[in-house]
């Protein structure tokens, strides 16, 4: 099993929530995260959008929230499905 602090994002699909994580960009603590994301808010934000418009089938997809959260998987196992844990919501939409 391997750990880290990734961003996740939560899309409304079709009235439906919708979660995905990002392993791109990887921190070890949540403040690293935080930090990262203070510095960064609009280019995040918008590469969310991108993300779900390129990735995400539906007629109606939203960007709801965006945050730090601690992620684990087993990357040697059938599957690479994590486990998301200790959410810290950075930014939350106004659509809901």
């Amino acid at each position: 099993m391997k750990w880290a602090i990734v961003f996740y994002a939560l899309f409304s699909v079709n009235g439906e929530p919708v979660e995905h994580i990002s392993w791109g960009l990887t921190f070890p603590h949540h403040e690293k995260c935080i930090e990262f994301f203070d510095a960064n808010k609009d280019r995040l934000i918008e590469g969310a959008g991108d993300f779900a418009d390129a990735n995400i089938e539906g007629d109606a997809v939203m960007l709801v929230e965006l945050g730090c959260a601690h992620a684990t998987a087993d990357f040697e196992g059938p599957s690479e499905e994590a486990e998301v844990t200790l959410k810290m919501p950075l930014w939350r939409g106004d659509a809901i």
